[in-house]
């Protein structure tokens, strides 16, 4: 991503004033399942966080690292898994700019997704109709 999109998302953040938190891993993995399945992966994403591995497999979700979707517990992996070719989910707002395509956060004491459709086209995965009606795009 250039110098200026990445700006330009700093700039969006700063002028919405948002202040996303983090959602409990059971609600993440709940909303990790319903995307995993919007983008064809239906039943695996690629998943180091055992924590969250745990609540996927609950929502019969199999952690599978050759998945197309990924969920990445920190910008570093959110790089990684970017330049693996991957749909990464994750849980902060402030790693969309560093590859992440979607963030589901808590905001106002619900959960939110975010689209950063650059990377999610950069990601090659398709996804429904459905999820870009209800996704916040940036």
């Amino acid at each position: 991503m250039g110098f200026k999109t990445t700006a330009l998302l700093a700039l969006a953040f700063a002028a919405t004033g948002l202040s996303a938190g983090d959602l409990p891993a059971n609600v993440q993995a709940k909303f990790i399942k319903i995307l995993a399945s919007s983008a064809g992966s239906a039943g695996k994403v690629a998943c180091k966080d055992a924590a969250l591995a745990g609540e996927l497999a609950k929502v019969e979700v199999t952690a599978d690292g050759g998945s197309k979707v990924a969920w990445a517990s920190s910008e570093g992996e959110v790089k990684a898994l970017k330049g693996a070719g991957k749909l990464v989910i994750c849980g902060k707002l402030e790693w969309l700019p560093a590859g992440g395509a979607i963030a589901i956060v808590e905001e106002g004491g619900k959960p939110q997704i975010y689209l950063h459709m650059g990377n999610i086209a950069a990601s090659g995965v398709t996804l429904s109709d459905a999820v870009l009606k209800i996704g916040k795009k940036l």
